[in-house]
Parts: C-alpha cells; structure tokens; sequence
C-alpha cells in the first residue's frame, strides 16, 4: 500500500486520493447567479473544481460539465447549450433550473443536452447528480422523472418581506439589525426561515428570490 506522504503535493485537478477531479463551468449572463452557484459547490471542492466559462474545442483539458443556470432566459439557455453541444467544447452540458415544463425538457433533450437539475436540490444532491452524468447517466430528461415545477412564490410576513428586500440590496446581517432595529440574533433568525421557505442556500440566491416577490429596488435614474 502506497503511503499517503509518499504520493507527493495534490495537483489541482485531484482529489487527495489522487482521483481526479470534476470540473465545472458555472454559465450564465448574471455575475450574481454564477457566484450563488459557485458558492454551492465551494463545500464540495474536494470533489469538484469550477473552471472558467471560456471553451475551444482544442483546449488541452475542457471542462467535464457546463453547468448553464436558465435564470432570466429560458430559450436563450436552450440555444447557448446547443451550440456548446456542437461546438463539442465541453464534454456534458447541464441545465440548472427553478422548473422544467414539459416542453423546456423536450429542448434541452432535443439540444443534447446530458442533463436537467433543480435548484431545489441540495448541495450535495447538484454534485452527486453532476457526477453520475459525468460518468455517462442522463437525468431529467425522460418523462417521470421527477422534474416538476418549483414553487417560487411562497407567503412571507411583513418582517420577512423587509429582510429579503434589504438581503437583495446586499446588506448584511448586523446592517440588516442595524436599519430595522432589531438584534442580529433576531435577523439571522429571520434569514434562516427565509433560506427555508424560499429553498435557497445562501444570501446570491435569496437575493434572486426577491425579485419573484416584486422585493428587488427600482432602477436609480
């Protein structure tokens, strides 16, 4: 048996066991969604590493997984998978969703798409799926498969409202406290319900979910 001291400094692309890695590209036009994701998958890098968006087909190590988020372009997302299927840039390319109707996965099935993923999901359930269609599965693109409609909108308190409204303006906890004269104990309680009935992860995609409540701040002129 080979001992572990004898192995020599882990190389990026390796787990500590010397197994490579999954390589991710996080895509998408918003730089807060792509940083939400990211920030999903950061717990898990000793299973997965996010590389940047910028394929060639000639590129000596392309990405396994293209991990497109549909956020503010469902049809657009659509095309862009299909021209990296094409391209043959990347080796599977995955769609990261709030919801898949029937005809959104008839596209991505029909874009070549190796996969269609709710961001309901855990963490750890976006990697282990990523894995299993790195090593060939396909997922969420046959009928009964489990892909349904995410709720978006849920019923918030005026209080909640308020948070999630100063969460999208990207205020922090003891900001938060600050603004609205409560503990910081008080707001991270409220951040946590929040988080629970919006089945998000962290503050990137609360801050996305405000928008579904009309909570996201007009424009400055």
């Amino acid at each position: 048996m080979t001992d572990v001291a004898t192995r020599g400094p882990r190389q990026p692309g390796q787990t500590e066991d010397g197994a490579r890695r999954l390589s991710v590209a996080v895509i998408n036009d918003y730089d807060v969604v792509v940083r939400g994701v990211e920030s999903m998958l950061a717990p898990f890098d000793d299973r997965v590493r996010v590389v940047g968006p910028e394929f060639a087909p000639a590129a000596e190590e392309p990405a396994d997984v293209a991990l497109l988020d549909t956020f503010a372009g469902r049809r657009r997302t659509l095309a862009r998978a299909a021209e990296l299927v094409r391209a043959g840039s990347v080796e599977h390319v995955v769609l990261y969703t709030w919801d898949a109707a029937p005809e959104f996965v008839r596209g991505a099935k029909e874009a070549g798409a190796s996969g269609v993923l709710l961001k309901t999901r855990s963490g750890e359930v976006l990697v282990k799926s990523l894995e299993r269609i790195a090593s060939g599965e396909k997922i969420g693109l046959e009928p009964g498969n489990g892909i349904e409609p995410a709720m978006r909108v849920v019923e918030l308190s005026d209080r909640e409202s308020e948070v999630l409204a100063l969460i999208a303006l990207g205020l922090t906890n003891g900001e938060i406290a600050e603004e609205l004269y409560l503990s910081i104990e008080t707001v991270k309680t409220y951040v946590k319900r929040l988080y629970a009935k919006l089945g998000v992860h962290n503050r990137a995609q609360a801050a996305l979910a405000a928008s579904t409540h009309q909570l996201t701040p007009r424009p400055s002129n």
